[in-house]
């Protein structure tokens, strides 16, 4: 994030002196999408939106009740023979055929099948 002067620096090329964006970033050596988006910006007080927002998974929450009991089950099973994301994805393939619609992605999401098997063992 830019201090607000150098953000004022960058406006003022853009709209006082008419530079193009190209131009700025040669100048002021910002990559061109900072630019872009500080040139853009009316309102510098809203609040940012946070990439760190915990995702639900809506999608999987008919399942989880089954994944939670494999994860447990899973406990009194060796290492090497615990269900691995992959596993769960083919299980609940297997189990719901047609109704399951989620991806292999949505399934191996380190919030979901790692997180959980971390707070179970």
């Amino acid at each position: 994030m830019l201090t607000m002067t150098r953000v004022n620096d960058i406006r003022k090329l853009f709209f006082e002196e008419g530079k193009t964006i190209s131009a700025i970033c040669r100048q002021t050596g910002f990559d061109r999408k900072t630019v872009r988006g500080y040139v853009g910006k009316d309102d510098f007080n809203s609040k940012i939106s946070s990439a760190n927002k915990k995702a639900s998974f809506l999608k999987l929450k008919p399942y989880k009740e089954d994944i939670d009991k494999w994860l447990t089950e899973d406990k009194k099973a060796k290492k090497k023979q615990r269900h691995t994301a992959r596993r769960v994805f083919g299980r609940l393939g297997e189990k719901y055929n047609k109704e399951f619609n989620c991806s292999y992605r949505t399934v191996a999401y380190r919030d979901n099948i790692i997180a959980n098997s971390i707070n179970i063992y």
